[in-house]
């Protein structure tokens, strides 16, 4: 895949559509014929049609897989004509071997010796696995073709539409497909849906969507992991299953996944996503220079119930809020660490006396606390405040309100 980037696992995919592992991209592949050369026999799948991992029974030759070679072995060491089956090579032969398969030109040939007394010449049976014998020039390339070397050895030609396979019994006889393994393939359906939904995103969306601090009880900002959110999540799986439903020709219920993502109505999730309605935990808006509280650590009964203000400092920061002082309002104290000295919690503000009132804390921030008291024993009561700049650029300026309509003059 050109790229492994994904908003979603695997592990995302079945808690939304558990079935999804049902799916795959596999194919059977019928009419195998057997070739013999040298008494030595290869079975050929012709008119195959694309094949990029061969399975036998379900299990993967991927081991096995060879690829036609760029890089040439050697040089034809004279003319050929169209019956000749003692060919001089000018070079290294390389990695050729006595029942191997090279291809000067169109031509596949099969060697069936390299003469001991002289390495460079070979003989072969000319015009195998569908092409001509035909004439080359002295100095035309000679490309490695496949080497078979032990069973499940395999190759698509894409230029013949071919697959060619060394195995130890008819493979007629066995389940045969070709495709991808289940794991690759719904990675990269992953990786498709999420880049498909990038393009249905609004354009004041980075690209690709940035991760959000994930707090669990007791984290604080500098230890935090990070997670997509969970609707970017939703809505990569959604498009995921569509996608794999439609190419299993089950139009309907794909229609159906895709509805709730984008509709004409405009009700889906990326739809009301770009109109504002929802918002991202990385987007900024009118509210955000109030501050989102995080609760570190309480032992007491004290916290911070609400926020106010307009957050005058950095365009973003965490203010630290600890307790210095434990006690009800009038007693406790705390302090509040912002960024400065190039460093998150490089200045402190001390001796804040909580009131229990909406006060001032740092920069415009204001903060009430509320319950009896706070607590300073071994882990003093903390919580962090994320803050935003009012000066710093909205990217979700969706606000409720109240459609007004003026009416005619003195009514």
């Amino acid at each position: 895949m050109a790229t492994d980037f994904k908003y979603a696992a695997q592990t995302d995919l079945e808690m939304y559509y558990p079935n999804f592992s049902s799916y795959d991209s596999k194919r059977q592949i019928l009419g195998w014929t057997t070739e013999t050369y040298n008494s030595v026999e290869h079975y050929v799948a012709y008119n195959s049609g694309l094949m990029t991992q061969l399975f036998i029974d379900g299990k993967s030759q991927q081991s096995g897989n060879q690829t036609i070679g760029t890089t040439k072995v050697g040089d034809a060491g004279e003319a050929v004509d169209a019956t000749e089956t003692a060919i001089t090579i000018s070079g290294d032969v390389g990695s050729l071997t006595n029942d191997s398969f090279i291809k000067i030109n169109d031509e596949i040939m099969y060697i069936t010796t390299l003469a001991d007394d002289d390495p460079d010449v070979i003989t072969v049976v000319r015009g195998v696995l569908g092409t001509n014998a035909t004439t080359h020039d002295n100095g035309d390339d000679i490309f490695q073709h496949f080497i078979p070397s032990a069973a499940g050895d395999n190759l698509y030609d894409s230029d013949n539409d071919f697959i060619i396979l060394k195995y130890g019994s008819d493979p007629n006889d066995h389940l045969t497909e070709g495709g991808i393994d289940n794991a690759t393939y719904f990675d990269q359906m992953l990786v498709n849906a999420s880049m498909e939904l990038n393009n249905l995103l609004d354009a004041r969306y980075p690209m690709p969507l940035p991760k959000y601090d994930v707090y669990d009880a007791n984290t604080s900002h500098s230890t935090a992991t990070t997670e997509y959110d969970a609707i970017i999540i939703k809505m990569t799986c959604y498009i995921c299953v569509s996608n794999i439903l439609r190419a299993e020709g089950q139009t309907e219920e794909a229609d159906y996944y895709y509805s709730q993502i984008t509709n004409a109505e405009r009700t889906g999730m990326v739809d009301r996503l770009n109109a504002g309605e929802f918002k991202l935990a990385f987007e900024i808006d009118s509210t955000d220079s109030q501050g989102k509280v995080r609760t570190i650590a309480k032992a007491g009964s004290m916290d911070i119930v609400e926020t106010a203000g307009e957050w005058s400092g950095e365009k973003y920061d965490v203010c630290r809020i600890t307790c210095t002082t434990g006690g009800v309002y009038g007693t406790a104290v705390v302090k509040a660490e912002t960024y400065g000295s190039d460093a998150l919690f490089g200045t402190t503000t001390s001796d804040i006396k909580v009131t229990g009132g909406l006060q001032h804390i740092v920069n415009g921030l204001y903060v009430r606390f509320q319950g009896s008291s706070m607590n300073l024993d071994t882990t003093p009561d903390s919580w962090e405040v994320t803050v935003t700049n009012e000066n710093r650029k909205r990217t979700n300026p969706m606000t409720s309100g109240i459609e007004l309509t003026r009416g005619a003059s003195g009514i």
